[in-house]
């Protein structure tokens, strides 16, 4: 496997987790019968932030021939 492919592939497991994290959210939300509002998404925004973050580090390890 090259370095490309084990990177786009942790990349893409990344955006699925988000995905799929998003889609638990909208669903508790809509199970919670009240509409959301901002601070109902600040936590949410931040923890995609950090995700983004270690995404961008572990392609960042992974394109500098680390984690082999």
């Amino acid at each position: 496997m090259t370095d490309q492919s084990v990177t786009e592939n942790a990349s893409a497991r990344s955006e699925d987790r988000i995905e799929e994290a998003l889609d638990r959210i909208a669903y508790a939300l809509h199970q919670s019968r009240r509409p959301a509002t901002e601070a109902d998404w600040q936590p949410v925004a931040a923890n995609i932030e950090a995700l983004r973050h270690r995404v961008g580090d572990l392609i960042a390890r992974l394109s500098n021939g680390e984690g082999r």
